[in-house]
């Protein structure tokens, strides 16, 4: 197992990410942690309006995003929406054609890393990655992590 490297090259990856819709926008939210638990990377953002299915979609994107920005290989994607997790793994089919855009731009993503697994957990494990979203469908951006300068330009 490879350590990180100085400049946040993180081989081992475990994000949570989440969607949020409110009248007016909608938001996406993510947090990154390292194969010890740190975390590395929290990002959010706004979004027009879109179904709420639409939003955890985004949430998997900007997490897929983030994880190719900071090097992951071997990705675990935590979320709260069974519709995503079950589309991802192939459980569910994907019959909306918004939500087949999600899904097609997200297994395109994917596909740049080693190894992705996904996972669905109970929304109360998921209170960091929805806060996020909240912020962001508030129209409120958050960043941390030393790689804004990276991860600005793909997001």
């Amino acid at each position: 197992m490879a350590a990180n490297r100085p400049g946040g090259n993180y081989e081992h990856l475990l994000l949570y990410a989440d969607g949020s819709i409110q009248p007016e926008r909608a938001g996406a939210g993510m947090v990154a942690l390292d194969q010890w638990g740190s975390v590395v990377y929290i990002a959010n953002r706004s979004l027009p309006p879109m179904t709420n299915n639409e939003a955890e979609y985004a949430g998997l994107t900007l997490a897929l995003e983030a994880a190719i920005a900071l090097g992951g290989q071997f990705v675990e994607i935590r979320l709260d929406s069974e519709v995503v997790v079950y589309q991802m793994i192939g459980r569910f089919a994907v019959n909306s054609a918004a939500l087949k855009h999600w899904h097609q731009q997200a297994c395109a993503l994917a596909r740049s890393l080693a190894k992705v697994r996904y996972t669905h957990i109970p929304r109360e494990y998921n209170g960091i990655a929805d806060a996020l979203a909240t912020e962001a469908s508030a129209g409120r951006k958050w960043r941390m992590g030393g790689m804004e300068h990276v991860l600005d330009r793909q997001l």
